[in-house]
């Protein structure tokens, strides 16, 4: 939904936490049947949590985890990436668009029962802003200039300028509880105790946490929407896949994110379990160095990608499981340009477009050279990286076929990125995760060039940045679409990356975990609605999590 500026946004019917997932590949069993509380439903990641306190997490399942079962942020997207209301019952922006206003649901408690007010939300954005603090996140306060409480309820964040999709940034930002941590010095914040023992205000309340081994939730009886189905849910730190794998198939664990894409068959064709995929929040690309003689010409740029098979690679080294890119917008998002296609993959057109450039093999050796320089550089990604690494060894052979010559080589995670960022390559695979909000001013601004930026190839057109400039200063969706689709129109002409392909996420459940849901939003997004059957629900030596009001079962 565009937000509609002078009226307020969100004043919609309450929401229940998971509002859906989009269309998964693959349902569970038992859709229709009414859902039943109890049980206990675990589930799996690689690593072990970071910390539990938005203000020092860097770790992309402890944010999963903080926004879908410990916390409730002040609001929400829903499947179709519209904003509902959520911590807050309502938001809502002047005309101007220079501020934003949130009102605390009435009745959130944290889970020591203490009242989540307008204080908690600022405080929080005061230490997010904190130089101390360093939040991995504080370009979502880019600008605000101060968050005012208008009562216990009400908090207004006043803006520096009118911006594209304010309130965005506010969708993943979970409020922390200013009683708990307020005497914590903020250059300490990162080792507070909290962190490993905290307290949310969510549908599951943090029970324990066993380092590198499991950490465990029960569900929240005073939970402001009502309390979730599951009794508890158990996370197991399983380092690694294959045998996270053979647990989720032997009936060790319920759930698993990231099925390695070879391994997906085995939960397709298992008769105990069912498939999610949805679009990850990730693409990945080859980057071209623009300040080297070889790559300066777009219509090169275009040979290059043109002269690569990049459904190949999506078939041979993902087994199908992403889709061809097209651009640094995400299908998902609202800004992604329906109407563009990628370029087709067509060698004979490669070659031409090479020549038009007086790319040709003067003298006999296979190679193509101009004014006596071969095309010959070197393809770097990181190594340890057995996914990309297969992709620089298809290029290489791609760009045989036009008579370039790729030399591979792997490079130590941090000095590959330095040097990516120094513009110390000559052309490199990497990847991008990605926000809901678009703002690709980091990666493609001319002002992002310089050395430690994130422009990588150092691309610049004038009218790729007005373009942006102008697109995220304009409030309304409708007005800013059209800016964006001519913005993607140029970067796809100019192909300061070779957009290789959208990935595709990869979740196996049992059958016996009901009601799962998850699209690009993320794994856990109605994890307060998930269910078990009563004649499946493991309970052993736990007991049942009361409903407030009501004796234990």
């Amino acid at each position: 939904m565009n937000a509609r500026i002078g009226i307020p946004i969100g004043l919609f019917s309450l929401l229940m936490i998971g509002c859906g997932g989009g269309e998964p590949a693959g349902e569970g069993p038992g859709t229709a049947e009414a859902p039943v509380d109890g049980g206990t439903a675990v589930i799996s990641t690689v690593s072990d949590f970071d910390a539990f306190n938005e203000l020092v997490s860097t770790d992309y399942d402890t944010n999963q985890t903080m926004s879908y079962i410990l916390y409730m942020n002040l609001i929400q997207l829903d499947e179709d990436m519209n904003y509902v209301p959520y911590l807050a019952d309502s938001f809502w922006m002047p005309e101007d668009g220079l501020s934003l206003s949130f009102r605390i649901r009435e009745g959130v408690t944290w889970h020591d029962g203490t009242p989540v007010t307008a204080d908690d939300v600022i405080w929080t954005y005061e230490m997010s802003v904190n130089p101390d603090i360093a939040y991995a996140n504080s370009a979502y306060f880019q600008y605000v200039t101060r968050a005012v409480k208008a009562d216990d309820r009400t908090v207004r964040f006043d803006f520096s300028a009118a911006h594209s999709d304010a309130p965005m940034d506010f969708t993943e930002w979970s409020i922390m509880p200013k009683h708990l941590l307020e005497g914590i010095p903020a250059a300490e914040m990162r080792n507070a105790p909290y962190n490993r023992n905290p307290v949310g205000n969510g549908p599951f309340r943090f029970v324990s946490w066993q380092s590198n081994q499991q950490v465990v939730f029960e569900a929240n009886p005073d939970f402001v929407f009502g309390r979730p189905h599951l009794d508890r849910i158990v996370v197991r730190i399983i380092p690694e896949q294959t045998t996270v794998l053979t647990e989720l198939l032997t009936g060790g664990v319920d759930f698993m994110r990231a099925v390695p894409p070879a391994e997906m068959h085995r939960v397709e064709e298992s008769d105990d379990h069912y498939a999610i995929t949805y679009p990850a929040r990730s693409y990945t690309f080859l980057v071209w160095n623009t300040r080297n003689p070889l790559f300066e010409s777009a219509t090169v740029r275009r040979a290059l990608t043109m002269a690569i098979n990049r459904q190949e690679i999506v078939e041979a080294l993902l087994y199908g499981y992403g889709t061809v890119a097209v651009s640094d917008a995400m299908p998902f998002q609202w800004e992604f340009n329906e109407e563009l296609e990628p370029w087709p993959y067509d060698v004979e057109q490669a070659r031409r477009l090479l020549a038009e450039e007086g790319w040709t093999d003067h003298d006999g050796d296979g190679i193509i050279d101009k004014d006596g320089r071969p095309f010959r550089f070197t393809l770097r990604t990181n190594q340890g990286n057995d996914l990309r690494e297969d992709i620089v060894v298809i290029v290489q052979n791609a760009l045989q076929q036009v008579g370039i010559d790729a030399q591979p080589q792997m490079v130590e995670w941090n000095t590959f990125i330095t040097d990516l960022k120094d513009k110390k390559f000559e052309a490199a695979v990497s990847g991008w995760s990605v926000d809901f909000k678009f703002n690709p001013t980091d990666t493609f601004s001319t002002e992002a060039i310089e050395a430690g930026q994130y422009n990588y190839p150092s691309y610049s057109n004038p009218t790729a940045d007005s373009l942006m400039d102008l697109a995220l200063s304009t409030l309304d969706r409708e007005a800013a679409k059209p800016l964006w689709n001519q913005y993607s129109e140029i970067i796809h002409q100019d192909q300061p990356y070779t957009f290789l392909y959208y990935l595709n996420e990869r979740v196996g459940v049992n059958n016996r975990l009901r009601g799962v849901e998850a699209d690009a939003r993320g794994h856990l997004i109605n994890a307060a609605e998930w269910w078990i059957p009563e004649d499946m629900q493991r309970r052993g030596a736990e007991q049942p999590v009361a409903v407030a009001g009501e004796a234990p079962r």
